[in-house]
């Protein structure tokens, strides 16, 4: 069995409801941050979620105290624009990225 660390983020106080994801200040900054993490291959899947406030991370890393740790250093965590709200220890049973070529 494989563990991953479920985060959910949500909009905080600097959100922009008017603007698209890509248009709000920082998307550069966060998106580098993000390109990283999966570069690095932390990141497993990630995205917001359609017409809700806030985005899903699903993170190959070692502990939720690990995935704390990333998400404080995320530049829309520092300006207030979205935040790593929950934490999350997943036990992932079924994985169909791992199936080889029919």
């Amino acid at each position: 069995m494989k563990r991953a660390i479920v985060v959910l983020l949500q909009h905080s106080s600097n959100w922009d409801p008017a603007k698209s994801v890509r248009e709000q200040a920082y998307w550069d900054e966060h998106a580098r941050f993000m390109d990283a993490l999966c570069e690095a291959g932390k990141v497993i899947l990630a995205g917001p979620f359609p017409n809700e406030k806030g985005s899903m991370v699903i993170l190959e890393v070692e502990s939720v105290e690990s995935a704390r740790a990333i998400f404080q250093d995320d530049p829309w965590a520092h300006h207030d624009i979205l935040v790593a709200r929950e934490f999350k220890e997943w036990t992932i049973f079924l994985d169909a990225r791992e199936k080889g070529p029919d």
